[in-house]
């Protein structure tokens, strides 16, 4: 059951992101819609019939993406609870990196809905919101890591992995900004087909080549959640009536008048109406 082998999440996030791109960029790629040269990720899926596969693939990743995050919460709160440490500064910054995850998440459907070529501004907010807050929420993890290092499955490799893949998306998200501007300065008339002989190539490359590497350490980052999801497991959610109407069937099919209330034998519920 995945209640009990949550580790499978962040196993299927970093196996499904590179396979959604991949599946995108031969689309596009087949149908000379980018030079296969490291095009933008959002350019492996502007044009239809890679945009709707795109759009697809990405809605369905954003909502696992934020079932995991939401998981990592209730993990980190949870543990406070059983270790006695309900620090403010520790319920703060867990709760301010759901929030974080959950705008990156959003970000990554609005960048998969919005192609840029048709709302350019939706589509570059939702890059900033799906590059910018994923950040945020590993550094946010890094800090919490390293406060909680005896969380069952944390070990001081990972600890210090996160740590550097921190930093490492820090450094190139700020060459992508960087470089993205120098290279549309100069930018060809299709700036998907952009060849190695057009002027802007190399910042061109460069910014295309960073926002790849941000991709991929995210993926690298969700996946050293792995060995501590492996420590704990979801119970399932319960539903119970706050009300039963006051008119049921009792298990035998007779009619009766009954109180509000939960307990008690099984009833079987039904829709009166006087008009009949």
């Amino acid at each position: 059951m995945l209640t009990t082998r949550l580790h499978v999440v962040p196993i299927f996030i970093v196996i499904f992101v590179p396979v959604s791109f991949l599946i995108t960029y031969i689309i596009a790629v087949y149908n000379k819609h980018v030079e296969p040269g490291f095009p933008y990720i959002s350019d492996t899926g502007t044009l239809p019939p890679e945009s709707c596969v795109f759009g697809l693939l990405l809605n369905f990743g954003a909502v696992v993406a934020m079932v995991m995050f939401y998981i990592r919460y209730k993990q980190i709160s949870t543990y406070q609870t059983e270790i006695d440490r309900p620090e403010r500064v520790l319920t703060n910054v867990n709760k301010a990196a759901l929030g974080a995850g959950l705008l990156s998440a959003f970000g990554i459907s609005v960048v998969g809905n919005f192609q840029e070529t048709n709302v350019q501004i939706a589509h570059l907010f939702g890059a900033f919101l799906a590059f910018g807050f994923g950040i945020v929420y590993s550094c946010l993890q890094t800090y919490l890591s390293f406060k909680l290092p005896e969380i069952p499955g944390s070990t001081r490799s990972i600890r210090r992995g996160r740590a550097v893949i921190c930093v490492l998306d820090v450094v190139f998200l700020i060459i992508l900004v960087v470089a993205t501007p120098v290279a549309f300065q100069d930018r060809p008339t299709n700036p998907r087909k952009w060849t190695p002989d057009e002027p802007g190539y190399g910042p061109h490359l460069t910014s295309t080549i960073s926002e790849w590497i941000i991709a991929f350490l995210v993926c690298l980052y969700l996946a050293t959640f792995t060995p501590e999801f492996k420590y704990f497991e979801l119970i399932k959610p319960t539903i119970s009536f706050r009300e039963i109407p006051s008119k049921i069937v009792d298990v035998e099919g007779r009619s009766q008048d009954a109180e509000p209330q939960t307990n008690g034998l099984p009833v079987t519920l039904t829709q009166t109406d006087d008009k009949y």
